[in-house]
Formats: structure tokens, C-alpha cells, sequence
């Protein structure tokens, strides 16, 4: 992901699918909603302060997959979810200015519905920081689940994000939010289904 330090001045309009609503929880350097973790490299506590809040969006955590026009079971190709972050949020120097350096990755889990017949399925995610209600950057990912032999669920861990931002008090602020890129009809039905997992 590039640098968003220049971003910050010109936030864009809120306008997508989904509300990015603010998410409970403290600011942490490090977080996880994983069992592995990144460690934090020493910094000055002020510095760390400084680091943005790093959550799913849960809204946008489960997505289920269905054959085209049909949501019946028979026609479930998948239920994936987003099922953690690992990373950390890491002060340091980069050409002369200090920066933090937000850097994590996101684990998935899908099953195996009855319409896959256990092909690879890929699935479009997202990465948004945000000011309350306001998105400031957006940028789309997606991630291939492979299930091998008789596998009834598949899990996969995606590539880093890095997001650099400068080292004051305003990045505090900000949310670093991820989640799966859905729908209206998807997200009507994660809604209506929120109990749904793989």
C-alpha cells in the first residue's frame, strides 16, 4: 500500500456500500485478533501513542457466496471470514521525518459449500482509513483459498499491507479498518445472517 501521508489533507466523501462505523477498542501499537503477532521495536512512548486504531469492520467481517440469482443452501458456493489482524504500528525515520509505520496482515477462513466441488474461490477485501465518518483512502485486495483434497474449509494469510503516516497527534484519530468488499445483496444477507460462519 503507498504512502498515505499526503492523503490526509484531502479527505474524500463518505460514499459506499457500507458504513465505516467506528469500532469499540483502545489504541494499541501492537494488535491482534489472531493468535501470532508482530513484536513492536522500542520507540518513544509519545511516539506510539500516536498510532492509529487497527480493526475489522464487522459489518464487512463474514461473506457469503452464492451461485448467481439463487440463495438456497444447494447454491452456497462459501461462507468466508475475515478471522484476524496480526501486526504492529512501529515509529521510526524515513527520509528525515518520523513516521509510523503500520504494518499487518489479515487471515481468512471459507468453506467448502455445496455448489463448489472444491475449487479455489477468491474473494475481494479492502483496507480504508478513516476519520470518524469519512473515508480517506480506500484500496481493494483480493485473496485465493485453495482446498485440498476432501477439505472442507480452507485458510490463507495475506500478503503485508504497509501503511506509512506521519508521527502526530492527528494520527491518532484515524482508523485503519479492513473487511471484505460485498454487495448490497451480500451485506443484506450478512445482516440478516450474523451468526453465519465457515
Amino acid at each position: 500500500m503507498k504512502d498515505f501521508r499526503s492523503a490526509l489533507s484531502a479527505a474524500v466523501a463518505a460514499a459506499c456500500l457500507l458504513s465505516l462505523a467506528a469500532c469499540s477498542g483502545d489504541h494499541h501499537p501492537e494488535f491482534k485478533v489472531a493468535k501470532s503477532t508482530a513484536p513492536v521495536a522500542a520507540a518513544p512512548p509519545a511516539l506510539i501513542s500516536f498510532c492509529p486504531q487497527v480493526a475489522v469492520l464487522q459489518q464487512a467481517q463474514t461473506m457469503t457466496l452464492f451461485l448467481p440469482g439463487r440463495s438456497d443452501v444447494a447454491s452456497q458456493i462459501s461462507t468466508a471470514q475475515i478471522t484476524g489482524i496480526s501486526g504492529a504500528c512501529v515509529p521510526h525515520k524515513k527520509d528525515k521525518t518520523q513516521i509510523l509505520e503500520v504494518k499487518f496482515t489479515n487471515n481468512f477462513l471459507a468453506d467448502n459449500g455445496p455448489a463448489n466441488n472444491s475449487r479455489p474461490i477468491t474473494l475481494p477485501w479492502f483496507v480504508a482509513i478513516t476519520k470518524g465518518n469519512q473515508i480517506i483512502e480506500k484500496k481493494r485486495y483480493q485473496i485465493t483459498l485453495k482446498f485440498d483434497g476432501n477439505m472442507s474449509t480452507a485458510a490463507a494469510t495475506s500478503k503485508p499491507v504497509k501503511i506509512d503516516l506521519p508521527a502526530v497527534p492527528a494520527s491518532a484519530d484515524l482508523q485503519i479498518l479492513t473487511g471484505f468488499q460485498m454487495t448490497p445483496g451480500q451485506l443484506a444477507y450478512a445482516a440478516a445472517h450474523p451468526n453465519a460462519q465457515p
